[in-house]
């Protein structure tokens, strides 16, 4: 089992969107985490949760990719996944007043 943590500073996303805004979110999300982006009203904890789960996600496989190339999707309220066509579930994201946080956990078989 492989395990990958990490924690975002909202504020710290909330200045980079302000500054580099279609540029960030170009290079870091795919076309559809920018559509479920679009649709929430707390648009900085959930691009800050979703930047956490790409970070825990590296940590978690042990490898360097494109942020973009990790799609965090979302079915039935849960957020799932997507790397290169393999699905992985073992994901949670929480947002607190200042943070948000996810983790990521991979069984391997």
């Amino acid at each position: 089992m492989e395990v990958g943590i990490d924690i975002v500073d909202i504020k710290r996303i909330k200045k980079v969107m302000d500054k580099y805004r279609e540029r960030f979110l170009n290079k870091v999300f795919s076309h559809e985490e920018k559509r479920l982006y679009k649709t929430r009203k707390a648009g900085h904890e959930f691009i800050a949760g979703r930047f956490a789960a790409k970070e825990a996600f590296i940590k978690a496989k042990g490898i360097k990719a494109p942020l973009k190339e990790i799609n965090i999707m979302q079915s039935m309220g849960k957020p799932y996944i997507d790397f290169r066509g393999e699905i992985y579930r073992g994901i949670s994201i929480s947002h607190e007043r200042d943070y948000a946080v996810a983790i990521v956990v991979i069984n391997k078989n």
